[in-house]
């Protein structure tokens, strides 16, 4: 699932998103639309913050080439393959 689709089917703004993990409203409309992709760990803290209904690997496909990439076992059987 990509991020925005994330924020609007749960009725969350980019900038209360960007408050709950200490990030600017800015910065979550980059990942949003595509102009920045996340790397490394806040991929994984975006991700968390989703309980990984975003996965890593929606967020930066080059870093998490694999559907599962960065996920904690107790998450993956979650995951669905995109």
């Amino acid at each position: 699932m990509k991020l925005g689709e994330y924020l609007s089917s749960n009725g969350i703004s980019q900038q209360e998103f960007g408050k709950k993990l200490e990030l600017t409203q800015g910065y979550v409309s980059h990942v949003v639309v595509g102009r920045h992709s996340p790397r490394g760990s806040m991929a994984v803290k975006i991700a968390a913050a989703t309980d990984f209904k975003v996965t890593p690997h929606d967020l930066n496909a080059e870093d998490y080439p694999n559907p599962t990439d960065g996920i904690p076992p107790q998450h993956q059987s979650n995951v669905t393959a995109a």
